[in-house]
Order: C-alpha cells, then sequence, then structure tokens
C-alpha cells in the first residue's frame, strides 16, 4: 500500500516537470524567433552591411555604394539616404543619390520571390567628367569586358539578377565636363522610367527604358557636344566652337545586366540652328576634294536637323545628319550628308560622308558644267577627333563621267553660221610637228601622224597617245588629236622656257596657264563677215 501510493504520487509530478520543460523550450524558442526576426530588419538597417550586399548584387562595380542611412520593415516601405557610388581609386563620387524609397517590405520581397516593387530615386546628380581621350570617370567604374583570345568577351559578359523591380527616376541632374570648356554644361532635369526583369531567353537580365524626351531645347555646349553627343553627330567631334540648341529623345532601350553597352537603344537628336566652327573632319574632307575649297569659317545645320541614331554591337549608329559649308557666293553653300558609325568603347570612326555639287556652276567653262550635279562619296576612317579619308571609287567614277561629258560637249559643240553667204575659213587643225629626217627632201617629209621613231628615239605625247589601241571609232581619233596636241605644244613651250631662262637667268619667267585657260574659253561668236 505504502509502495502503491508512493508511485502514484510521483506520476503527477514526472509529468508536470516535463510539460513545465516542453513550455519553457517552446517560450524560449518564440522569444528566440520573435528576437531575430524583430532583428533582421535592423541588421539590414546597417549602412555597412548595406554596402556588402551592394557590392554582392553589383560584381562588375569597380567602386564602393555608401549609404548616410538605411531603414528597412517587415511589412512598411524601405529607405535609403545619402547613397554615394565612390571609386577605389579615391577621387569625388560621381554619383549622388539624396535618397530611394521602395514600394515593397521584407514580406512582400521574400513572398515575391525577389520582387522589389516600385523604386523611386530622388535627388541624384551625376557628374561626368571626360579627359583629351574622350574617357570619362564612369569608365574607371564599368570598365569594358576584357577580349578573350578567340575575339569574344570575357567572363564579365551578361548576367542574372537575383532581384526585379521597376524604376522611376525623377529630375536627375547631369554635369558634363572636359578639357573643351572652363564650365560644365548642366542639364535640365530629366526623368526616367525603367524595368528590371528577366531578358526573353532567361539567359541574363536585363534593363527596359521606356520612351522618353530626355532634353528640350537645351542649350548646345561644348561639354555635352564633344563628350556625348559627337557619338551621334562626328562632325562635332573638336569643333572649335559650338553655337545653338538641340533636343534628345529616347525611343526605347534594352541593356543586358553587366554589359550595358552590348544592348541597343535607339532615338532622334534634333538641333535647332546649330552653327560650328569647322573641326578636324569637315577640314580633312575638303582638304582631300579635288575642288580645292578653303575651309569656311562656320558649319550651318538645317533650322531643325534630324538625326536618328541607335546602339547595336557596340556601335553608335547613326543617318540623315545633314550640313552645308558656306561658299564664297552669298546664298550659296555646299551641303553633306553623313551616315555610319562610332565605337563607344575606342571612338573609331566608319562613316560615309555624300557630297552633291550644285547644279548652278557657271556653264561658260565646260569642266565646270560637267562637275554640275555629280555626286561625290568620301569614306572616313580613324577615331574621333583625329579622321582619315578614304576614297571608295566614286571620284575616280566622277572623273571618268567629267571626262565623257567633257568629250560629248566638244563633239557636239555647233559650228558659227556662216554671215552673208559667205564661207568661214576652216578652223586650223592643230596637229604635233614631226621632226625633219635627214636626206630626204621638204616634199618627201613624214607627216607628224606617220613619223617613223627611230629605235632609242623618244616619242612626242602625241604620238605616245596614237600608239594605244583604238580600233575605228573617229571621234576617239579627234579626242586623241586634241589631248596630244595639247601635251605636244605643252612640250614646246616648256622647252623653249627652259631655254630662255639658261640664256637670261634674271629674265622673269613667263606666265603660266594661259594655254590651258584658253582651251576651256567657249568659241567667240560670229561678229560679221570674215574678210576675203
Amino acid at each position: 500500500m505504502t509502495d502503491a501510493r508512493q508511485d502514484t504520487t510521483r506520476r503527477p509530478v514526472g509529468r508536470g516537470f516535463l510539460r513545465s520543460q516542453f513550455g519553457m523550450l517552446l517560450t524560449t524558442a518564440v522569444v528566440v524567433g520573435l528576437g531575430v526576426v524583430t532583428a533582421v530588419p535592423w541588421l539590414l538597417s546597417s549602412p555597412e552591411r548595406m554596402t556588402r550586399y551592394a557590392a554582392a548584387l553589383l560584381p562588375e562595380l569597380q567602386g564602393d555604394v555608401t549609404f548616410g542611412g538605411v531603414r528597412l520593415g517587415w511589412t512598411g516601405p524601405m529607405t535609403f539616404a545619402d547613397i554615394r557610388i565612390m571609386p577605389r581609386d579615391g577621387s569625388a563620387a560621381p554619383v549622388r543619390i539624396r535618397r530611394i524609397v521602395g514600394s515593397h517590405g521584407l514580406v512582400a520581397m521574400l513572398l515575391s520571390g525577389g520582387d522589389l516593387g516600385e523604386i523611386r530615386v530622388e535627388g541624384l546628380e551625376a557628374d561626368i567628367v571626360y579627359d583629351a581621350r574622350r574617357q570619362s570617370n564612369l569608365a574607371t567604374l564599368f570598365p569594358p569586358p576584357v577580349e578573350s583570345v578567340d575575339g569574344g568577351r570575357g567572363a564579365g559578359g551578361p548576367r542574372r539578377s537575383p532581384v526585379r523591380l521597376r524604376l522611376d527616376v525623377d529630375g536627375a541632374i547631369v554635369r558634363i565636363a572636359g578639357p573643351w570648356a572652363a564650365e560644365p554644361w548642366v542639364s535640365d532635369p530629366i526623368h526616367v522610367r525603367a524595368a528590371l526583369a528577366s531578358a526573353a531567353d532567361a539567359s541574363h537580365s536585363e534593363w527596359t527604358i521606356e520612351p522618353v524626351q530626355l532634353l528640350s531645347d537645351a542649350r548646345l555646349e561644348p561639354g555635352v557636344a564633344q563628350g556625348v553627343l559627337a557619338y551621334i553627330a562626328p562632325v562635332l567631334a573638336d569643333a572649335t566652337r559650338t553655337g545653338g540648341r538641340f533636343s534628345l529623345r529616347l525611343d526605347g532601350a534594352r541593356l543586358p545586366v553587366g554589359e550595358p553597352a552590348a544592348g541597343t537603344l535607339a532615338g532622334r537628336l534634333s538641333m535647332h540652328e546649330v552653327v560650328l566652327g569647322p573641326g578636324p573632319l569637315a577640314v580633312s574632307v575638303l582638304q582631300s576634294l579635288p575642288l580645292k575649297i578653303p575651309p569656311p569659317p562656320a558649319i550651318l545645320f538645317a533650322e531643325e536637323a534630324n538625326v536618328d541614331f541607335r546602339l547595336a554591337d557596340r556601335r553608335v549608329w547613326h543617318k540623315g545628319l545633314e550640313f552645308g559649308l558656306p561658299l564664297a557666293k552669298p546664298g550659296q553653300r555646299l551641303d553633306l550628308e553623313s551616315s555610319g558609325s562610332v565605337g563607344l568603347d575606342d571612338g573609331s570612326l566608319d562613316l560615309t560622308l555624300r557630297l552633291p555639287i550644285p547644279a548652278d556652276l557657271p556653264q561658260d567653262r565646260p569642266l565646270l558644267a560637267a562637275l554640275s550635279g555629280k555626286q561625290v562619296s568620301v569614306g572616313i576612317a580613324g577615331v574621333l577627333g583625329e579622321p582619315k579619308v578614304v576614297f571608295d571609287g566614286s571620284i575616280k567614277a566622277m572623273a571618268g563621267d567629267v571626262l565623257a561629258d567633257f568629250i560629248d560637249n566638244i563633239r557636239n559643240r555647233p559650228q558659227p553660221a556662216p554671215a552673208s553667204g559667205r564661207t568661214l575659213p576652216p578652223r586650223p587643225q592643230w596637229r604635233p610637228q614631226a621632226a625633219p629626217q635627214p636626206g630626204l627632201p621638204p616634199g618627201q617629209q613624214p607627216a607628224a601622224a606617220s613619223r617613223i621613231v627611230q629605235p632609242g628615239q623618244v616619242p612626242t605625247p602625241s604620238e605616245a597617245l596614237r600608239r594605244v589601241p583604238i580600233g575605228n571609232d573617229p571621234t576617239a581619233e579627234q579626242v586623241i588629236d586634241l589631248v596630244g596636241g595639247v601635251l605636244d605644244e605643252v612640250a614646246k613651250r616648256r622647252a623653249e622656257r627652259r631655254a630662255a631662262e639658261a640664256a637670261n637667268p634674271q629674265a622673269v619667267p613667263p606666265r603660266r596657264g594661259g594655254l590651258l585657260r584658253r582651251l576651256a574659253q567657249p568659241p567667240p561668236a560670229d561678229s560679221g563677215p570674215v574678210a576675203p
């Protein structure tokens, strides 16, 4: 009885002890769990920890993202204050943001699998500084991927992002400085909406930027012209001066995460009454043309010049860039049209300039009249600021066309009509004079067209032309006679001039060019009957 009673009293004590121990453990776990849950936002709200998280999210960034303040909650919106991107070389921060506000709390982000919701960026300021090689301070933060052995990009290519978001940038200010101006160019407030999500093929993530009017009627200054717009309009590169206003529209963009330069975008640059001082590109083209036009004091754009551009294959492509070079005659100008691309990484040029020659050139000069209405195409290589002219064969083709038109003008030139029924004497035929042959009487001397050239004897220019096979074309023979006669006369006058200079070295040299000028003049009009 005693043992039974003792056993009965011990059992309740054991069950109560286990219950109390389990309750204590459960209570402790709940308290600890609540503490951990409560501490997670506090732990994540540390600016130092958030800097490390940003480095993990942006491995391609060669810098540190610092935070002046961070506030996170399970249900409330997240807020970041005083954000700066600091280069690791100790230079000033090129990007500063006053505040970033997110719509989702931690619970919403966890339940949505990494969707950060709407992110609003306020007070963004970007200071972009270019050097003389057009390399900006942002290039040190986001260096281009290294080329691999097979010519492809290295491991730093497009990548996947663990988060998704919708971005709203409100009132961003961009300052652009460089060696071209003492003061930086400052933009008007810029508004941009974008989204970060997986690409269509799910191989990487990409930023999608909505169409937006970035700038409207902004002032064109050397900083923005040389640093940014020169990739769209290469004629702006190293222009001696700039003036006017411009607008910039973005029609959309897709930029891969980790390698935005490999993305695509499109837009339009509109220039309003822009006037430039001629830069290296315009000067190089004018010096290379056969017209020998001196560089004008200014380059003029149309009042509303629209240039369509796009980014593809790491190059900025453009078309529709038209500008004019004023000529000496008031109201006339030489218009050029540019198309092609500029390398985004190295500024390399691959351009084509089309130069239509005015159709209202003087018609009283046969050579100039033959040039009217023609079009010259010139290729441009090299880099921004150091262009190189590459001829593509159009000038050679144009020269052939000009020669053909010149021959047609000579062939079809009308002869003056006889006056008062009198017959005009025939125009003297200009043919090369044959050298006299020793031992032959004057009546048996060979004519110019049939003179026998002895071995070792140098033929005259007209004889060299006659050796060219021409078939039975009488027009070609007439042209050869004309050109050969000119060459023979030039050789004769050159020999006479040299003999005169040798006899009297102090004499004034004879004036040159009179023969060709007389040949290029139209035939004189008939002024009356010819004396018998």
